[in-house]
């Protein structure tokens, strides 16, 4: 007996000693996480790339062996900057929609939450994909709504969105817009009590430097480009050589050449260096436009090459790429609405269901009076057949809609004759909508807002067309003119709602 209690005693400490180890193993490993993830964060603050990657790559293999959200949440996000960084937009998405598909960290991490959603939104405005990049820029913003108690860190993310929705908006030639977003992103960083002095303050100093160069109040961009310059001092930012580059824009509109040929060279430099493909074909356009309005054609020419040599490979990685992100939001969007469909489906059938009961309900009710069994029976028999009916014309409805939506899509490409008139077949409601508007619209013009609604891109438009992008540029402003519409809403969408809506 004092043997079979001893080796149960012994039995159960080494049990015990197995948990506690176990748990100790789990602490360790979960306190290896946190401390690789605060790593990986101060690398990626100080815009490390190489290194993030590096350690993004240990953080998420680490994290899958614990099956640890948050590693891998992070990991995932830190993976996708590194690609977004080096222009790798549709890997880049693919990782920050890894990033997104932990739902319980995220409800717990806030700002790490939005952070995903705004850098889904700067992959998107790389893309040109403005509706989709503003959506999800919002999106963060919304996210960040959320908070209680507000801290730096949190300013410095609202701040973030604000600063690339001011850039997307400029991109579209938008001043206002990019003007109302730059004063929100500075009363953004204004709240911050802390006295530690932030990358994004001197990025925003050069975001205003870039509109007053827009608007040619030349002063004041230069009071700001000096200004973010001299926050970022012997520091590597992106916003930095932005800046210099700037500063070389004002020289050239001054005439001073060979200043702004120094200013360039030292901004191509630090954009080399520290690996900005993007903005390094950008200056090379910049210094070729230089040389050429010095009249230095030869210097202009090599400069103009380099930049059309990277700009091709560019635009067809871009475009590339860019083909590919349409055609899987278009199928997630499919995918959303077969789930929608599947539940309205449900519900129906529930609802239908439930209908079925009353109606026997109420015939077993009916039956106790002859005088109203006959009619109760017709109306319900009525009923069934309507709605079979119904759902078999809505089938065929949608089979038609789906045929015709490729077959004008075509068409569309084709710049075909037809065209506007399989258009107006497939979406009958168009015109009609369109002519309440304005009744003195030409084809031509309908047929242009055709294109839009359809969800073609300026270029797209252009290229279909057989127009130069100018023109379709000054199409879309005279349009918008007509239908009174403000500068920040969308285009696509406000026409969208408008023709669909009821």
């Amino acid at each position: 007996m004092d043997f079979i209690k001893s080796s149960k005693i012994y039995f159960l400490i080494v049990f015990f000693n197995s948990i506690l180890f176990f748990a100790q193993k789990i602490d360790s490993k979960n306190q290896k996480i946190s401390e690789l993830l605060d790593y990986t964060e101060s690398l990626y603050i100080d815009g490390k790339t190489e290194k993030v990657l590096a350690e993004s790559q240990k953080l998420i293999s680490l994290s899958e062996k614990s099956d640890d959200e948050m590693g891998l949440s992070c990991g995932y996000y830190y993976f996708a900057a590194c690609l977004y960084t080096v222009g790798k937009y549709r890997e880049s998405i693919n990782y920050i929609k890894k990033a997104l598909m932990y739902k319980d960290y995220l409800k717990k991490d806030i700002l790490h939450h939005s952070r995903a959603y705004g850098l889904l939104a700067d992959n998107y405005l790389s893309l040109e994909l403005y509706s989709l990049s503003a959506d999800n820029y919002h999106q963060s913003l919304k996210i960040l709504q959320t908070v209680r108690n507000k801290n730096t860190l949190y300013y410095l993310s609202e701040s973030t969105s604000y600063s690339y929705l001011a850039i997307l908006y400029d991109n579209m030639n938008l001043q206002d817009s990019m003007y109302y977003y730059l004063k929100k992103e500075k009363n953004s960083l204004a709240k911050i009590k802390e006295k530690k002095e932030y990358p994004e303050n001197g990025c925003a100093s050069n975001d205003f430097g870039h509109y007053y160069l827009k608007v040619n109040k030349l002063d004041s961009a230069k009071i700001y480009f000096n200004e973010s310059l001299a926050f970022f001092k012997n520091k590597d930012n992106a916003c930095k050589f932005d800046a210099i580059t700037g500063l070389a824009d004002l020289e050239i509109k001054n005439k001073n050449y060979q200043k702004a040929y120094e200013l360039y060279n030292e901004a191509l430099a630090g954009l080399t260096k520290n690996h900005y493909p993007q903005l390094v074909n950008n200056l090379y356009k910049k210094i070729s436009e230089a040389y050429i309005e010095e009249g230095n054609t030869v210097k202009g020419k090599y400069y103009q090459d380099l930049y059309q040599k990277a700009n091709l490979e560019m635009d067809k990685v871009r475009k590339k790429e860019r083909d590919f992100v349409i055609n899987e939001v278009m199928k997630e969007e499919e995918r959303n609405n077969e789930i929608e469909k599947e539940r309205n489906k449900i519900y129906t059938l529930s609802m239908i269901s439930i209908l079925l009961i009353i109606a026997a309900i109420i015939v077993y009710f009916l039956r106790k009076n002859k005088k109203r069994n006959i009619n109760t029976q017709k109306i319900t028999n009525k009923l069934k057949i309507e709605n079979a009916i119904q759902e078999i014309e809505k089938d065929v409805l949608k089979n038609q809609v789906n045929e015709g939506f490729d077959e004008v899509m075509n068409l569309a490409k084709e710049n075909s004759p037809q065209f506007f008139i399989r258009f107006q077949e497939v979406h009958p409601q168009f015109t009609p909508k369109m002519l309440k508007i304005n009744p003195n619209f030409k084809v031509t013009e309908l047929t242009f807002a055709s294109y839009i609604y359809l969800g073609f891109s300026t270029k797209e438009i252009a290229d279909y067309t057989f127009k130069a992008v100018k023109t379709i540029e000054n199409n879309r402003y005279n349009f918008r003119k007509k239908l009174e519409i403000s500068p920040d809403q969308d285009l696509l969408f406000w026409l969208r709602n408008y023709i669909d809506g009821e």
